[in-house]
């Protein structure tokens, strides 16, 4: 009998956590330290791999080389799983490797709705978690837990800060073209309540499943809207999709705007900055940033063999997501999750993409957000050099109030 997807899975993860298993018991054996060990749970082949998936598993071992391999005398050892974009695969995984293989921390997490059910075991198990990859709002609000960090920014932030942008700029209509399930959902719904705010008008909405091919009949729908905007309430392979749907019906020639809340820079390189010059998102990081970022991009290409690869802010992010947590780990003297949430609140974030931010009691980090546009091929002075920052918010305006969120563990 041909074994199913999930068991594929769930076989893949015991081979790699069942090797890890006999090196502990063999180090044990010698009398050396047990591994400190990170999981990495994410989508490895489907739509949400192109903004994190193996990358994101590249940039956390550049992490954990660059911390210099051990912490508390421990070596640092990775675990890696796929949730295939389904929260009770993830609840499964999550809970096996917390309480079965001595997983300390998980991260990656590009699935929201994974990321939620994963909070909250975190919590019940007294573990870490770091959600590096997945952005609805609920992650700090009413699904936060006091043992989870949300590193990546949210649906929130970016939709406040694309709205006003665009306000600004005269838009009086939008219509969306949303992902169904909590991401998208969660981000039409922020989106929505600050346009009309500003007194602006929501003309519709067309929904689709993760992972769609085909969006001719909602690029259609949106087109006979009449609106100002049309506002991609998605990502990674479905915006790419998306795009390239816009392009082949000439949205823009038409006369309407097309903005993206959360594109990316590969999927402006795998759909051509041709295509996508001029489009206004919202983003944390990129990897044109400043020259350490820049520089760290180049090592990341070269070390996928040349392949050609730009990095995500969801890659550069679990960077330096990792070295905050070894860092909150080496200051506790342990990896007691209680303890090191402590330290990972109590010192400041400072890394490549960020200067003094912080984490907030519902979990969320403080950090400055960038509106930026893709610019022409022409005035790139990289291969990496895709956007041009319009303007910059500040971290104590991006994100939503804490008084706003109900977090019950935030008060």
């Amino acid at each position: 009998m041909k074994p199913s997807k999930r068991r594929l899975c769930y076989l893949a993860s015991c081979l790699v956590l069942g090797a890890g298993v006999a090196w502990h018991s063999a180090a044990r054996a010698a009398g050396e330290p047990p591994p400190l060990k990170i999981g990495v749970l994410d989508d490895m082949t489907g739509p949400n791999s192109e903004n994190s998936g193996a990358g994101t598993v590249e940039a956390i071992r550049m992490a954990i080389e660059d911390y210099g391999g051990t912490v508390l005398g421990r070596p640092i050892q990775l675990v890696l799983g796929t949730d295939q974009n389904k929260p009770d695969i993830a609840v499964s995984l999550a809970r096996e490797w917390y309480t079965r293989d001595g997983v300390s921390m998980i991260t990656g997490l590009p699935n929201s709705a994974s990321s939620l059910a994963v909070n909250q075991i975190a919590h019940e198990l007294g573990k870490v978690d770091i959600v590096a990859a997945a952005a609805s709002a609920d992650i700090t609000g009413k699904g936060c837990s006091p043992n989870s960090v949300h590193w990546f920014h949210d649906t929130y932030a970016d939709a406040k800060g694309l709205v006003d942008a665009m306000t600004a700029q005269g838009v009086n209509s939008w219509y969306f073209i949303t992902v169904d399930y909590n991401f998208g959902l969660t981000l039409e719904a922020d989106a929505t309540r600050f346009i009309e705010q500003h007194g602006k008008r929501v003309l519709g909405a067309a929904r689709h499943p993760l992972g769609e091919l085909d969006f001719s009949n909602v690029v259609l729908r949106a087109q006979a809207s009449g609106a100002d905007v049309i506002g991609l309430a998605n990502a990674s392979a479905d915006l790419g999709n998306a795009i390239k749907a816009m392009h082949e019906f000439h949205v823009t020639e038409k006369g309407q705007r097309v903005v993206a809340f959360f594109l990316n820079t590969p999927q402006v390189e795998g759909v051509g900055q041709d295509v996508t010059q001029g489009m206004i998102t919202v983003t944390p990081i990129f990897p044109a940033l400043n020259a350490e970022t820049i520089a760290w991009s180049e090592r990341f290409t070269k070390r996928l063999g040349g392949k050609p690869r730009t990095p995500s802010a969801q890659m550069l992010g679990a960077y330096g997501a990792t070295l905050h947590y070894l860092k909150a780990v080496a200051a506790a003297g342990t990896d007691d999750g209680a303890a090191v949430m402590a330290k990972m609140r109590e010192l400041p974030v400072n890394d490549m993409t960020i200067k003094n931010g912080h984490i907030r009691a519902d979990g969320r980090l403080i950090r400055d957000l960038y509106v930026v546009q893709v610019k022409p091929k022409s005035e790139a002075t990289s291969r990496f050099d895709f956007f041009k920052v319009l303007a910059t918010i500040p971290g104590d305006q991006a994100f939503r109030p804490l008084s706003d969120g109900a977090c019950p563990y935030a008060k």
